[in-house]
């Protein structure tokens, strides 16, 4: 049972979580308190809690069993942070045990969803199915769209917009232009960080069976400029934010500039480099992100405090659970090749 309940924690993949629908949702609650007069409590942890089940539970429970049937997770290919959870690799959790957690996140998201929208309006309705449907078809057919160039940006691209805009949406009753453009700048970053994600899975996902034809893959060397150009338009945005919204909006900019540089340095053929940089990018999001929902509505600055202690302990749980498999996977990438 412990191994199956640090199998499940793990599989949320906390840390990318926190930066996209925990950022994106706080974001959104954040403006829409600016705008308008309080907060609720229990509507702001209904769209968490939906956020965290889809994105951490049913999107990435999919996509694990997909790629680790394809082999890209199981490439013994030098990689930290992308290449799944590894929680199948690491022995935590079996792919029918990892089915039946994400299909129990499904139901459990669906009905929190239907609870929210006949509590704070039906249009949310639609926000939970689109967001379902996201986190299920990024990896199954008929779209596939993990599989496919640029169809993994869209539907994430989406999804985040859809995190933001829908928690304003669920707090205010209604939408404006600052809180759209907020969520794409958001959407953005989180792209540009998904591409940097796939710069060390290039080899094994066009080993897979059937290959796994990202935008990495399909670019080559010319990914780097493309994941660029997502940093650079979110920053753009975040700009505009802070120079015609509001100046609260400066900090976001200040982090996605300090997350473009690292896109500029990165060398996306250096296993290390890669790791440091989108670490890097991941933490300055949150806290950037975080950081600009407290200054938006101070009652918001309580995220800053569960990310600081939910990051290290992720760190920590994740690095021992997975270290007999991380250093059978030095030692054959060390192992010389077979003569011949």
């Amino acid at each position: 049972m412990r191994r199956r309940l640090l199998g499940v924690y793990l599989e949320v993949r906390v840390i990318p979580v926190l930066l996209w629908s925990f950022t994106a949702i706080t974001l959104g609650t954040a403006l829409a308190v600016r705008d308008g007069e309080g907060l609720s409590v229990p509507g702001y942890l209904a769209a968490v809690a939906v956020g965290v089940l889809l994105q951490g539970l049913v999107a990435h429970a999919v996509n694990e069993i997909a790629d680790w049937r394809s082999g890209t997770d199981a490439d013994p290919a030098p990689r930290v942070i992308s290449g799944g959870s590894k929680v199948i690799a690491s022995g935590l959790l079996s792919p029918g045990e990892l089915r039946a957690v994400g299909s129990g996140a499904a139901a459990a998201a669906a009905a929190l969803g239907l609870v929210a929208a006949a509590t704070w309006g039906w249009w949310l309705a639609l926000y939970g199915l689109a967001g379902l449907a996201g986190a299920v078809l990024y990896t199954l057919p008929p779209v596939r769209a993990a599989y496919r160039p640029l169809a993994g940006e869209a539907i994430a691209l989406t999804c985040i917009w859809g995190c933001t805009t829908g928690a304003y949406l669920l707090q205010r009753g209604s939408l404006g232009a600052e809180v759209a453009v907020l969520g794409l700048a958001h959407a953005a970053s989180c792209v540009a960080m998904l591409m940097m994600h796939h710069y060390l899975d290039r080899g094994p996902d066009s080993r897979a069976l059937p290959p796994k034809v990202t935008t990495m893959v399909r670019l080559g060397d010319a990914g780097r400029r493309y994941a660029v150009a997502w940093a650079a338009l979110a920053l753009a945005l975040a700009a505009l934010l802070a120079a015609w919204a509001d100046g609260a909006f400066a900090l976001l900019a200040v982090g996605m500039a300090l997350s473009l540089a690292l896109h500029l340095a990165v060398d996306p053929e250096d296993p290390g480099s890669v790791t440091r940089a989108e670490l890097g990018v991941i933490l300055i999001g949150i806290a950037a992100g975080l950081g600009t929902a407290a200054a938006l509505a101070a009652p918001m600055g309580w995220a800053l405090a569960a990310a600081a202690l939910l990051v290290p302990l992720e760190l920590r749980l994740a690095g021992a659970a997975h270290a007999p498999l991380m250093a059978r996977r030095a030692g054959l990438a060390e192992a010389p090749a077979p003569p011949g």
